[in-house]
């Protein structure tokens, strides 16, 4: 990478890095990137000027500071601003895909998760399951021939 010698410079690194957007604005994590590295060139203006008894830097200092940044600074301010910009979506987004992901659990599971309903259909079930057995039971101890009934109540008289 070569050297950047000023802000127009790193401007144009990161709109060229991270491109545009839809309306054809400059992305905002190019803006935000070009914005990290502005902040530490402020901060360093301070720090020299304190250094030098409140004499600012001249545009031949600031020139140099840009050019003694190494191509990974870019790099990590860029990923820096991803990072950032990740996390304030995330946190931004958040309540709303909670929301989604509750909507989501609703519809795939509907009333089929609730309580009562789910116990009426199992007792019913299970109280249907024994009547069948006990009726089983009955014509098997009682030795029961439904042909015998019909023909001792209806026919027999």
């Amino acid at each position: 990478m070569v050297a950047l010698k000023g802000p127009e410079q790193v401007y144009r690194h990161f709109i060229g890095s991270f491109g545009f957007d839809e309306d054809g604005d400059p992305y905002a994590l190019g803006l935000f990137s070009f914005a990290l590295v502005e902040k530490d060139k402020f901060d360093w203006i301070e720090h020299r000027r304190c250094e030098c008894d409140g004499i600012a830097p001249a545009a031949a200092e600031i020139e140099h500071w840009y050019a003694d940044k190494p191509g990974s600074y870019f790099e990590d301010k860029g990923r820096q601003a991803l990072d950032w910009y990740s996390d304030f979506a995330r946190n931004l987004l958040h309540d709303e895909i909670e929301a989604q992901k509750q909507e989501a659990i609703q519809a795939y599971i509907g009333d089929r998760l609730k309580f009562m309903p789910q116990l009426y259909n199992n007792l019913t079930a299970n109280f249907m399951f024994l009547f069948l057995i006990g009726l089983i039971t009955l014509f098997v101890l009682n030795d029961f021939s439904p042909v015998a009934w019909v023909r001792h109540h209806f026919f027999d008289r």
